[in-house]
């Protein structure tokens, strides 16, 4: 739900995995980072309930690859490829993903008013187009991050909604100015469903997980689907994060694996789920916040939570996103220009957050 920490993006670590691809005979800078990154590893395992998987890929090559740490209490069950973490805002590069599909068939108008496809929206919101909630340039307030957990607990859609009816003011007027907001991707998720006429679950199901191979990815409307998955959970033995129920779906609550992530980044850069000219739109900065950071569409590009993409192109060549929900991490980068993918999901909270940095300072300073 809350952005991660800055300079907190992706971790990498030496095989010690089940069901990964052999690592390819790496030069001698990847032989000294895996090294590095093997002994950084060792100093961070503990007996700890919570942990983690990291890979990073390296011109088309699996680099370094982790698990550790358990999925859930009991010290029984080991966290694996195929354990599904929750993705938290990370969620948010998927809604971008399905709503940009949608405009590939001309089904949406970026440029058209959100109340277009979603009639029931406030009056006061008819400036709000659909790029707008894209870019975080909207103006709609972020309630998940500005009520209290307490007050989260239990919210759904038309609880959401029932509330903006009362209280539809906008903080700025849309396109003036950026500020990240879960607000946006909640709706965009409603809007996907709306104009696919599916559930948005089944929608990124059909059209983004199905497509890509991801087997046990689903968001918690699908799960009547039968999945059967082993869920990496927060230091407990239920599925609450701040013990609250987290029930909003688009800008959170998307579950995962690292083998699904693999394939979503391979797919996605195979030109297998959207058009190139589509995903260098979603590449290109639409927007920029106060610290500085710059948007697409569902991605961070540039000085993206400390790391520099160092991309002397437009689009830009790297991008990605992070998600911080609970004790859930998780982060996704890569760089087309420099050819590497980096990618993150933990249960481990601020001891993986400390870690996880490290990595990612060793890892630039040999990769990019």
């Amino acid at each position: 739900m809350k952005r991660l920490a800055v300079a907190v993006l992706c971790g990498f670590m030496t095989v010690a995995c089940t069901g990964v691809m052999p690592l390819a005979a790496p030069s001698q800078r990847a032989q000294t980072l895996q090294q590095e990154l093997s002994a950084l590893a060792k100093t961070g395992e503990s007996a700890d309930l919570s942990g983690y998987a990291l890979r990073v890929y390296s011109q088309g090559q699996l680099l370094f690859a982790h698990d550790t740490g358990y999925a859930g209490a009991g010290f029984s069950k080991l966290i694996r490829e195929d354990t599904t973490f929750e993705l938290a805002s990370l969620s948010k590069i998927f809604t971008a993903l399905a709503v940009m599909q949608l405009q590939e068939k001309g089904l949406i108008d970026l440029q058209e008013p959100l109340a277009a496809y979603l009639p029931g929206l406030p009056r006061a919101w008819r400036g709000v187009t659909v790029h707008h909630v894209l870019s975080h340039q909207s103006g709609l307030p972020d309630l998940m991050n500005q009520w209290s957990r307490r007050r989260v607990n239990g919210l759904d859609l038309k609880a959401l909604m029932s509330h903006f009816e009362q209280n539809a003011r906008l903080q700025f007027e849309p396109g003036t100015r950026a500020a990240y907001s879960n607000t946006n991707y909640i709706l965009l998720a409603e809007l996907v469903a709306q104009v696919s006429n599916l559930d948005f679950g089944d929608y990124l199901r059909l059209h983004v997980f199905e497509p890509s191979g991801m087997a046990s990815s689903f968001v918690p409307a699908e799960r009547s689907h039968g999945l059967n998955v082993l869920q990496a959970l927060p230091y407990a033995e239920n599925n609450k994060i701040h013990e609250a129920d987290y029930s909003l779906i688009g800008a959170i609550n998307q579950k995962s694996s690292m083998h699904d992530m693999v394939q979503f980044v391979h797919a996605l850069l195979q030109n297998k789920l959207i058009r190139p000219e589509t995903l260098d739109t979603m590449m290109t900065p639409h927007a920029v916040f106060e610290d500085g950071k710059r948007y697409g569409y569902g991605w961070y590009m540039g000085k993206l939570g400390g790391w520099a993409a160092l991309s002397s192109t437009l689009p830009a060549a790297g991008v990605g996103h992070t998600g911080r929900l609970g004790a859930y991490r998780s982060a996704l980068y890569f760089n087309k220009q420099r050819n590497f993918q980096l990618i993150m999901l933990s249960n481990g909270g601020v001891k993986s957050e400390k870690l996880l940095v490290d990595f990612l300072q060793k890892t630039r300073a040999r990769l990019e």
